[in-house]
């Protein structure tokens, strides 16, 4: 056996050995090589941000922290249908209030603004204002909540591609904090980058394909 073909095993052992070690290089590769490129359109399909500087070189030195947790969409989208039911019994509640106090309510919204409110229509009142502050919390929880989910919905997406069923598939979150040297303008800075992947499946079938994105870039420290 020739010295090359001998040490063709030991290149590829190697090899996949680097690969254990930072899977996630590919997608930090990616990354920088978008930036440097400025191709903010590759960088908008797997990167949550955006960096400004070009950077000569980049090294991934090691992994500061890797957490693995239930993906947060799911339970986000929940809570957002609780909410609008709430919301809507809330609604329902104010109604049957409304038809059983209407003439009170009447006289409250006939008085000008400022005048003083008759004793007897003061516990309606309180009442009614309690209706009319919930809806406006469970409105604001509600757009919150919208927020929150779409937001992690665009994180998902990044992670597994477009899926209309986002919210229903369930899985884990990982998470890796790595510790970067970059080498920009000639001079090597640290930085840690926060990178994410979505192991999710639906109710039936197969675990969906993912990949690694880029959610955090800063510098250390």
């Amino acid at each position: 056996m020739s010295t090359r073909a001998a040490a063709l095993p030991l290149f590829l052992a190697l090899s996949a050995l680097g690969c254990q070690s930072h899977p996630e290089k590919g997608v930090v590769d990616q990354y920088f090589n978008a930036v440097n490129a400025k191709d903010s359109q590759t960088l908008a399909s797997f990167a949550a941000v955006s960096f400004d500087k070009k950077v000569d070189r980049w090294e991934i030195k090691k992994t500061l922290d890797e957490t693995k947790s239930d993906a947060p969409l799911p339970a986000l989208a929940q809570k957002v249908k609780d909410l609008e039911a709430e919301l809507a019994a809330n609604t329902k509640a104010a109604r049957a209030y409304n038809n059983d106090h209407y003439v009170e309510l009447d006289q409250l919204k006939a008085l000008k603004k400022d005048a003083p409110v008759p004793a007897k229509i003061q516990p309606i009142k309180a009442e009614w204002n309690k209706f009319s502050a919930k809806d406006q919390e469970l409105k604001r929880a509600i757009a919150n909540g919208k927020a929150a989910a779409e937001k992690e919905k665009r994180s998902v997406v990044r992670s597994i591609g477009q899926a209309d069923d986002a919210e229903a598939l369930t899985g884990q979150l990982k998470e890796k904090k790595i510790e970067l040297d970059l080498t920009i303008a000639g001079q090597v800075q640290p930085y840690v980058m926060t990178v994410r992947k979505y192991e999710m499946k639906r109710a039936s079938g197969p675990r969906v394909v993912s990949r690694w994105v880029v959610q955090e870039l800063q510098p250390a420290g």
